[in-house]
């Protein structure tokens, strides 16, 4: 599993009357590089970037956070970890996830700066997997956790203790490189008196269902949705959705693993054998159907960040709002919200949109593979002989009773390991997570970053009526091709 030499921890674990579980740390001299040997100090010390589970502390001397909420996030967890290991100390770096994140992420990866523990994309991991920057972990998933309690989940093999989530990024080479133990969820909110106001009946279950809602608000006056179209997020979720049921009868087609997830490598042979491209019968319709969601958005959509849709729709102007189960505190605690708002997943799309489309496609995971406690073991681990350290720490993370607290503070997750604690305000998504992961990945992930990229450029401007859709298919068809070459390269 990659090319990593890494430092050997050996710890016997034993139970004390004090704690469930102790370990005993013998620290072995590790070579990183021939040549070179580093020892083990007596106090070892690890950086963690948490992602959305920052504290505020920390990203309130970084001048960022979020007001009125005094968070205490991963803080919990690290300070019980650090008293039954006194000899460690875990700082926490205090940065937002934003547009920049990427690229920040590369910048130190390269050099080898980054936190030792990191929150990262999925995706992202398994697209730089030749690059060597993050641990694989799947040795480690076969090992016993020793602060489960012999006869649990995770008792015999860390791995037992996760939802199948754990297994939807796994690279080309069968390496696994997140740690996930929560999930997000993808969730349509609506503003329940504009729905009234329009005479829109019930929830709705289908997407012609959702369409017509839209099409009924907009006669209102307001936006059918608010849009923010400056990013990726909102239009590789929809389009992505699309994608698994417009291209359901092709799974077979392009799935040469039978396996049911169709990978990078898979999708990319698909492209150079002419069987997936975007001038396709499938593929327009589905862009058809995206430009028809972007005919309810607001004005302007098209240039739109996610603070102004996330106010145009709290303000009451729009009727839906497709966003994540991160923004349910925003959209619950804000004080200008003068309206009952509901929540629903994204509908189900049958053959009232398109005959393409067969009846009865079962729903999947939309968000399977992403969540806010998704973290990688980064080369700085490997460089400063911390890797085990790191896995022991995350090992420590991941019972149910530390995680718990910290995804019932952050409401923004859903549990995927066995027996932590459901977040109540999200239970209309706990059935969503069992479900099956989507076949397709996003048109964001499913060949590169460069891609997803070129498909905002391309799609954005068909989608608002800047550009027909035959140059729009004939753009994406070779962006494509150049994304399916790099993607074989590897």
């Amino acid at each position: 599993m990659g090319n990593f030499k890494i430092p050997k921890i050996l710890w016997k674990s034993y139970t004390t009357a004090f704690s469930k579980t102790a370990s005993i740390m013998v620290l072995a001299v590790s070579t990183l590089v021939p040549g070179s040997v580093v020892l083990a100090s007596d106090t070892e010390e690890l950086t963690i970037w948490a992602g959305r589970y920052t504290p505020s502390r920390t990203m309130a001397a970084v001048g960022s956070g979020i007001k009125g909420r005094d968070i205490k996030g991963i803080d919990p967890i690290i300070e019980a970890y650090q008293e039954l290991h006194p000899n460690v100390k875990i700082n926490v770096l205090g940065q937002s996830i934003n547009s920049d994140t990427r690229q920040w992420m590369i910048t130190n990866l390269t050099a080898e700066t980054a936190p030792e523990i990191m929150w990262h994309l999925g995706d992202w991991a398994v697209e730089d997997y030749r690059k060597n920057w993050t641990v694989p972990i799947n040795k480690y998933l076969e090992m016993p956790n020793p602060y489960i309690d012999k006869g649990q989940k995770g008792s015999e093999k860390w791995r037992d203790l996760f939802y199948d989530t754990i297994d939807v990024w796994t690279a080309p080479n069968d390496d696994k490189y997140i740690v996930l133990a929560d999930q997000i969820q993808v969730a349509v909110y609506y503003n329940k008196d504009l729905f009234k106001k329009a005479g829109v009946n019930g929830v709705p279950e289908t997407w012609e269902d959702m369409m017509n809602a839209a099409k009924l608000v907009q006669e209102t006056g307001a936006a059918g949705f608010a849009t923010y179209g400056n990013d990726l997020n909102q239009l590789t979720w929809i389009s992505g959705w699309l994608t698994n049921y417009f291209y359901y009868p092709e799974i077979s087609t392009y799935d040469t693993s039978k396996d049911g997830v169709l990978n990078k490598t898979e999708m990319a042979n698909a492209v150079k054998a002419g069987t997936y491209k975007f001038d396709d019968p499938r593929n327009r319709a589905r862009l058809e159907e995206l430009k028809r969601y972007a005919s309810y958005s607001q004005n302007g959509a098209s240039g739109a960040d996610a603070s102004t849709a996330t106010r145009l729709f709290l303000t009451g102007r729009a009727g839906m709002y497709v966003v994540g189960t991160w923004m349910l505190n925003t959209i619950t605690d804000d004080k200008d919200r003068n309206f009952d708002f509901g929540v629903f997943y994204l509908p189900t799309v049958d053959s009232s949109t398109s005959e393409l489309i067969p009846d009865n496609v079962p729903p999947t995971n939309k968000s399977a593979g992403y969540g806010s406690f998704q973290y990688t073991v980064t080369n700085s681990a490997v460089k400063n002989g911390t890797v085990d350290r790191a896995i022991d720490f995350l090992m420590f993370a991941t019972q149910p009773e530390q995680i718990s607290p910290m995804i019932l503070e952050g409401n923004i997750g859903i549990p995927s390991i066995h027996g932590a604690t459901p977040n109540p305000g999200l239970s209309a998504f706990s059935e969503t997570v069992t479900y099956p992961s989507a076949p397709f990945q996003e048109d964001d992930s499913m060949f590169d970053y460069n891609f997803a990229e070129k498909f905002l450029a391309i799609t954005s401007p068909y989608m608002y009526g800047n550009q027909s859709l035959s140059d729009t298919v004939g753009r994406l068809d070779q962006e494509m091709i150049a994304a399916a070459d790099r993607v074989l390269a590897e």
